[in-house]
């Protein structure tokens, strides 16, 4: 009897492992074909000129595919790879949602605290109005300021300023709405954040950075950009106009830009980074993780936005939480999770200026959706057009010249044998 038990509990564990490999099998086949079909969609986006920069897709937390696009550097040649430091922009204030968070959690600063019970020098008739927790929901009733000349592409984001020194010149505005009623993106916001975390611990915002993040995750191609990306071997920053043709990014500040856009990092890191972010099982306490995909006004929670893919689209129904990066003229920069599914979708670029829904795209690949390859655009083949009858012409004065000169030797040697 007892032979007969062990013979039946040997032959049901070879069973269970039989139909676990085959399901593991299964998977992974699902998983190589997600990652082939998503190679082919990149290589067409390369092909056409619409990207140039990195790319890392995950499923179920195992990265099935990540590629370097184009040239980090164009002058010297310096290929991207997964490992390339790229601008990341506005995703540094996922980061400096999760240190304000941990400092709640240590009761050393309080969300419905008040900017001036932390920064006694700003401005007292608003600084008393608005809290830590309406400056991360971007409510605090601060102007939208992602038009702000400062932030952007011109001269004046080029003119180099210290945060506080940029903050009690700039994000001192009066307010546009009563704070916590409206939201408005607030860069600004966000600095005033990264300020106060560096007047409560008393240590640098890249420090706490350091000390509490990056060196806990392994994150050691992640920082601060003091304006020495592309001198410590990152992508140096270009526009991307029709042809396609790139010319070197305007050069800006990004010391000013600070906790609420001055980090770079890589499609590896943070691919760490969103695993700390949102896995079952985290870096990042879970009700920290709770807190910023929550969403609130405009689906925003504390560094995300956090919806539902609507109807229509491939894997419409399920929760995706994404965040976009963007400097001008220099790098984009966009994560999307798909926490659900523990998928994640990472593109960097330093080619600015066309998106071409490559990472719509690649989210319809891993719903198992047919995706739409990009065909050259009208622009593109106008420049194209125009450089080909350029070069043309060229070519036959060219040869005209050739000619002319031919001909002069020609006769030149004819009469010297008169």
């Amino acid at each position: 009897m007892l032979w007969t038990m062990l013979k039946r509990s040997n032959l049901l564990f070879i069973i269970v492992v039989v139909l676990g490999t085959g399901q593991c099998s299964a998977a992974e086949d699902r998983s190589a074909s997600k990652a082939e079909r998503i190679g082919e969609l990149v290589a067409r986006y390369a092909k056409y000129g619409y990207l140039n920069g990195a790319v890392l897709v995950a499923e179920q937390g195992k990265i099935i595919y990540e590629k370097g696009v184009g040239e980090a550097n164009m002058k010297s040649h310096v290929p991207n790879t997964p490992r390339t430091k790229f601008g990341i922009a506005s995703l540094t204030k996922q980061f400096t949602a999760v240190l304000v968070l941990q400092l709640t959690t240590e009761r050393k600063i309080l969300l419905d605290a008040k900017v001036s019970d932390y920064l006694p020098w700003y401005r007292k008739d608003t600084g008393e109005r608005m809290t830590i927790e309406q400056l991360l929901h971007h409510t605090s009733g601060l102007p939208a300021d992602f038009e702000m000349p400062e932030f952007g592409d011109s001269e004046a984001a080029a003119r180099h300023y210290e945060p506080q020194a940029f903050a009690e010149k700039f994000c001192q505005q009066t307010l546009v709405s009563e704070p916590g009623k409206k939201w408005a993106y607030s860069n600004c916001g966000f600095i005033l954040l990264g300020l106060i975390l560096e007047r409560v611990t008393g240590k640098s915002f890249g420090d706490l950075l350091r000390e509490r993040l990056l060196e806990p995750l392994e994150m050691n191609d992640t920082g601060m950009d003091r304006n020495d990306l592309v001198q410590m071997g990152g992508a140096a920053g270009y526009t991307r106009h029709a042809g396609p043709r790139y010319t070197p990014g305007p050069y800006q500040d990004r010391t000013h830009f600070f906790a609420a856009g001055g980090m770079y990092s890589t499609t590896e890191d943070l691919f760490r980074w969103s695993e700390a972010s949102s896995g079952d099982v985290g870096f990042v306490p879970k009700e920290i993780r709770e807190q910023m995909m929550k969403p609130g006004i405009n689906d925003w929670g504390y560094g995300w936005f956090a919806r539902k893919i609507p109807a229509g689209e491939p894997g419409a129904g399920s929760v995706l939480v994404e965040m976009r990066g963007d400097m001008t003229g220099n790098y984009f920069s966009w994560i999307l999770l798909y926490p659900e599914q523990n998928d994640v979708i990472i593109v960097l670029r330093n080619g600015y200026g066309s998106t071409e829904r490559l990472e719509q795209n690649i989210q319809a690949i891993l719903f198992d959706a047919e995706p739409k390859m990009p065909s050259r655009n009208v622009k593109d083949l106008a420049a194209l057009s125009l450089a080909l009858r350029v070069r043309a012409r060229w070519v036959v004065l060219a040869a005209l010249f050739a000619a002319v000169i031919i001909w002069q030797l020609a006769r030149r040697k004819g009469k010297g044998r008169k």
